[in-house]
């Protein structure tokens, strides 16, 4: 369970697969969302790329949910009016008390 103050709600959007020919893809309009509250979500740093021809930026958050939470690599998060995808695998930390165990994922969003 996180402290008191994780007061924060997300929406975290799953696309189903499908098979498009040979690739299997997220049909991102036929998305389905589902709130979790009792969140936290930090920034985690930004950085830019201005040495390509398309200038690229990111912004990276670290989402504090409960231990419980339906998220998965590859889901997207809306939060404050922005979209992140999940990136790479989020993780369960499980406090030796049990009173802080948490969902840990690293959330990311891309400009440009």
């Amino acid at each position: 369970m996180l402290p008191s103050w994780c007061r924060d709600t997300v929406t975290v959007l799953r696309a189903p697969l499908v098979t498009n020919g040979t690739r299997t893809e997220r049909d991102w309009t036929d998305a389905q969302g589902h709130a979790i509250t009792g969140c936290s979500v930090q920034p985690a740093g930004t950085s830019s790329d201005f040495g390509t021809v398309d200038a690229v930026a990111n912004a990276d958050a670290t989402l504090y949910a409960p231990p419980s939470a339906d998220i998965a690599e590859g889901d997207r998060v809306e939060f404050a009016g922005a979209t992140y995808v999940v990136d790479g695998i989020p993780y369960v930390w499980k406090s030796p008390t049990g009173r802080v165990s948490h969902l840990q994922a690293r959330l990311r969003k891309w400009a440009g």
